[in-house]
This record gives C-alpha cells, structure tokens and sequence, in this order.
C-alpha cells in the first residue's frame, strides 16, 4: 500500500465524529493542566491516559494525548501572562513580555498573541512531520537490533536534556529507572530477578502505575506542599480586557513566528532538547533580529510570538524520532513512547510498512488539534483562565483520586494501589533531594527496548560485543551519541546563562522605571 492510500485511509479515520469530540476534549484538557502553575502536560497525558483503553482503536487513544500536548503547551502562557507565573516551564520566557503587556491593561492582546503563535508554530511542524516521517523511515528500513539497539542508547543520552541543573543525580535517576524495569521475569530466560521473594514483584512493575506515580502525583504531592506553605494564598490574576489582536498586528508578528517555527522545529527534532531550550534561543534570535529590539522585556508582541511559536512548534517536530526512530525528542515525548507501548503500537522505521495507516492517522490528528486550537482558544480563554483561582486544596484530592483510579484501571488488581503508593513515596523522597524523576522514568521505558535488542544482537553476532563498533550504521550513531551530550550540556549552560542575563536585564530595567516613577 502506498504513501498516498495509507493517507487517505487515515484521512477518514481521523474525521470521525468521535475523534473530532475527543481532540476537543484532549485540547481543553490540555490548557486546564497547563495554565496551573504547578502542574503540566504530563499530568494531564497522565490523567487522560488510563481512560484511552476503552476507546475504539489504538491511534485515537494517541491522538487525544498529543491534543492535551498542543492545548498545554498553550495553556501554559495563560497563566503566564495573567499571573506572571508559566504554567509550565516552556512557557518562562512568555512572561518577559507576556505580563508586561498585561500590565498596561492589553490582557487579551497578550493572549491572543500567544493563541496566534502557539497555532502558528504548531502548524508548521505538524507539516514538517507529515512531509519528513515517511522519508526518513525509508532511510533506517535496514536497521536490525544491533542498530535498534545504538538508537536506544541514544535515547537514554537524552537524560542529559531532562537532568535540569545536575547530570550525575539525572543519570543516578535513570540507572533507578533500568533498575525498576529489571524486577520480575527476565523476558529471554524466564529467570527471577530483584523480586525478594516478594509476589508482588514477581511480574514487575507495570508501566503506566509506574508513570502515574513518578510523574502526576510527585507533581500533585509537591504543588500541595507548596500551597500549604504559602498559607493558601493566592495571586491576583490580571483581568481580561475586550481588546484583541488586529490583523495589521498579526501581520507583523509573521516573521517573528516563521523565524521561531523555523529554528525550534530543528531544535524539537533533536533528541533532549525540547521547549525549555528552543524558547530562550528564539526569543534571543528574534530579539536580535527585531527592527525594535529595545521593546523586548516591555510587553513586545513580537516577543510573546517568538517564544509562543518554538513552543508548540516544538510538539511535531518532537514527534519525528519518535515515529521514525523510535527515539523521544524530549521528556513528554518519552512518555508518549510509554503510551505506545501500551497500546500495542512500537514506532520506529517499521511503523510505515507494519502500521502506516496508524502512523499517518497519529501524524494527521496532530494537525487537525493544531488547527482546532485557535477558535477553541479564542472560545474558551477566558474560562480557562479563572481556573487558576481555584484552590488547590480543592483541586489535588480530585486529581490524587483519578491517578490512583487510573493505576487500578490498568490491571483491575489492587497491588497496582500499592505499587503506586510505594513508587511516590520513593519519588518524592527523590526529589527533596533534588532528584529528577523524569530521567527515572525514560530509564524505565526504554531499559527493555535496550535489554531485548542487545540479546538479540549477542545471539545473532556470537557474543561479539565489538559488534555495535564494527557495523557502520551502528557505528556513527554511538558517535552522535557523544557528540549530542556534550552539545546538550554545553546547550543546558548557554540557556541557563541566557536566562540570568534576561532576569537581570529585566530586574534593571524595573529598578529604572521606579527610579524615574
């Protein structure tokens, strides 16, 4: 079957009534999730995902998680700008500019800004994913384990885009990750290990109990702790004007959104780089690129459309290796790889021949979402906005309650309950020593895809470990696996730097502006 037939056939499985209803679901999930500081779109991949099992088919169940990624990724400048507080941490450099354009009393220009530059960047990379995926698949069609197994090393390298300020604690993270995933039956002999004589632990540790406890309620516990101690208080959120944005507005900030879509696209492609990295680098370039550079930090819309565009257009782009390799562009990704996995689906170079009608009807739903993002957000904005005033005493023992519903659903046995539960104290104890979890669980979704390969290449290959240096293909993979942590940490330090000289910059120019006041 053909490129064009499989796309066609896709065509009319992704314009079902139903998929279009849980794309619109997906997106308002996504922006409430997002637009919480505190919270991310993670959890709400998370929270979506035990509920997908009872849908109709395994591309639907992926089409409504990348809705909750495009819906946060925006949802994310909603708070951002109304409270200056990004609701996720792709959307930091959207406060430059975001909030003090609120401040001057412009709230749903900001937005609309954002709305405009998030569809826009969304747009191009969902394209760039429909016209490259196929392509580059036919490229690693000759990949065998040996190959399979160089590409997941080179995806645990992505540790090192998701350690945050530490790598030693990021790869301590991920060896716990490979560990947890070793418990119960090795999967080639059968053999007991880590299991303590412990039943519970004689079939491992299933993945998505694993991924709710390491990631949702880690983030739920921490965001509660935080509340408690502040006392419950509460910020005042800028109120919404009736003031849009005009066309002669949206014109201008075109290039500004080309040039962001353009370079975070590249950025997103890459293994462990994702939106926390592509925003400061195109907000920098097209700061540096701007016919009035001096209106950065001062409520510029060509500012909140330079770092609203690398956001989403870093969600298709990040979804290229995964399709094609089989490789996460960053840490929503890698959990996107884990609902795959779960639903029957392996991405990768044979996904087109086995899958394809799968393949494209994921690509194509991703574009449909990104299109839907515009009148929903203009539609439901404001809505969505008022939810940050809720208190979150209120909010986490409802989310708490749908984990944990989520981890029972997956089995229907209650030693998923306590799994989960002894996974989150773990995790959390982790991360009040600063300790990432994320790393953790990359580590646990790809230890198997790493384990089976590498048997398989050692049967094949008669134990020759010198194997994986010997084939060429396998070879220069290895090497950019080198070449994109040292890159990755070296990009890490050029942000972080970045970062501390826009905060600064930004807290001198206040300090003027009360000296003059």
């Amino acid at each position: 079957m053909g490129d064009l037939q499989q796309i066609i056939l896709a065509l009319h499985q992704v314009f079902t009534v139903g998929n279009l209803v849980i794309i619109f679901g997906g997106l308002v999930l996504g922006m409430i999730v997002g637009c919480i500081p505190g919270l991310s779109v993670t959890l709400g991949i998370i929270l979506l995902l035990p509920l997908t099992y009872s849908f109709s088919s395994p591309d639907t169940a992926i089409i409504s998680l990348l809705a909750v990624y495009v819906g946060g990724m925006y949802g994310g400048s909603i708070s951002a700008i109304t409270l200056n507080t990004p609701g996720t941490n792709s959307a930091i450099a959207t406060t430059f500019d975001g909030y003090p354009l609120a401040k001057k009393g412009k709230v749903k220009k900001a937005l609309d800004t954002s709305l405009f530059a998030s569809t826009f960047g969304g747009l191009f990379s969902a394209l760039l994913l429909l016209v490259c995926a196929s392509f580059i698949t036919k490229l690693v069609s000759k990949f065998a384990s040996v190959e399979y197994f160089s590409m997941a090393i080179l995806g645990i390298s992505l540790i090192a885009g998701v350690s945050g300020d530490s790598l030693p604690k990021g790869i301590m993270s991920g060896l716990l990750g490979i560990l947890m995933a070793s418990i119960g039956a090795d999967a080639v002999t059968g053999v007991m290990r880590f299991t303590f004589g412990i039943d519970t632990l004689r079939y491992g540790i299933d993945m998505l109990p694993a991924m709710i406890a390491l990631i949702a309620l880690t983030q739920v516990v921490q965001k509660l702790r935080d509340f408690v101690l502040a006392e419950g208080k509460l910020d005042d959120m800028t109120k919404i004007d009736n003031e849009g944005l005009t066309f002669k507005e949206a014109k201008s900030i075109v290039p500004a959104c080309t040039r962001s879509s353009v370079i975070a696209s590249i950025l997103g492609a890459m293994p462990g780089v994702g939106g926390g990295v592509a925003q400061f680098m195109c907000y920098n370039e097209c700061r540096r690129a701007s016919k009035r550079p001096q209106d950065f930090g001062k409520g510029s819309l060509e500012g909140i459309a330079a770092a609203e565009a690398s956001n989403n257009a870093v969600v298709g782009s990040a979804m290229i290796p995964l399709l094609t390799l089989g490789i996460p562009g960053d840490g929503v990704t890698a959990l996107l790889l884990g609902a795959f996995i779960l639903h029957g689906i392996q991405p990768g170079p044979n996904m087109f021949t086995k899958q394809g009608v799968i393949a494209y009807s994921i690509i194509l739903g991703c574009l449909v979402a990104n299109l839907f993002l515009y009148p929903i957000g203009l539609a439901l904005t404001r809505a969505v906005a008022k939810i940050i005033q809720v208190r979150y005493t209120y909010l986490a023992p409802i989310i708490i309650i749908f984990c944990f519903a989520g981890a029972f659903a997956a089995t229907g046995n209650t030693k998923e309950l306590v799994l989960t539960a002894a996974i989150l104290v773990f995790s959390y104890l982790l991360t009040l020593l600063d300790i990432s979890s994320t790393p953790m669980m990359l580590g646990m979704i790809l230890a198997d895809i790493m384990e089976m390969n590498f048997v398989t290449s050692m049967m094949s290959y008669d134990k020759d470990y010198l194997i994986f240096f010997k084939r060429p293909i396998s070879c220069v993979i290895l090497i950019l696996t080198v070449i994109l942590v040292v890159s990755m940490i070296r990009i890490n330090k050029k942000v972080e730097a970045l970062n501390q000289a826009q905060m600064e910059e930004m807290m001198k120019d206040q300090e003027q502006a009360e000296g003059k006041a």
